[in-house]
């Protein structure tokens, strides 16, 4: 099978492999007139599906070139990116390592402390609440009874002027 993507040298092939067979004698060829018309058919076809096969090439190998270049230069920067994230693993030591984990054992504490307040505030705002709504109804129930002294006294003195 031919793997060449040039033309002329598929042509230059395809004259050497019939040179070849002409070189070859055959008793067929040489007595009969139409087993050469049969071998000139054959190389008729080849050649025609060759120049397809070429013309086939040149259509997709550019766009797979292109693709090809694109995966390259993917892997380029994948493997950039893979000795990148390598060193910095490298540059972890142990010490560092250890202060990761002190941090993270600080915010662990500083979340519980921020819920434990949270729940604090929650609890304070929950009994001003209450304090307020019993304040609102001693404010009220001290408006009704100074109300209803007011017009106690002014009945009183009511009585006490129509006498």
């Amino acid at each position: 099978m031919l793997r060449s993507s040039n033309l002329n040298s598929v042509i230059n092939q395809l004259d050497a492999d019939q040179a070849a067979s002409d070189a070859v004698p055959c008793v067929e060829q040489t007595n009969n007139s139409n087993s050469r018309q049969t071998v000139a058919g054959e190389n008729e076809c080849s050649l025609a599906a060759l120049q397809l096969s070429y013309g086939i090439l040149q259509i997709a190998e550019p766009p797979l070139a292109r693709a090809r270049g694109q995966l390259k230069e993917l892997i380029g920067k994948q493997n950039k990116i893979y000795i990148d994230l390598s060193k910095e693993k490298y540059k972890l030591d142990c010490s560092e390592v250890a202060k990761l984990n002190e941090m993270m054992n600080d915010v662990r504490r500083y979340k519980e402390k921020l819920t434990r307040i949270k729940k604090e505030m929650q609890n304070i705002y929950q009994r001003t609440k209450v304090l307020k709504k019993r304040a609102a109804n001693v404010a009220t129930c001290k408006q009704r009874d100074f109300q209803r002294k007011l017009e106690k006294q002014q009945h009183e003195e009511s009585l006490i002027g129509s006498h």
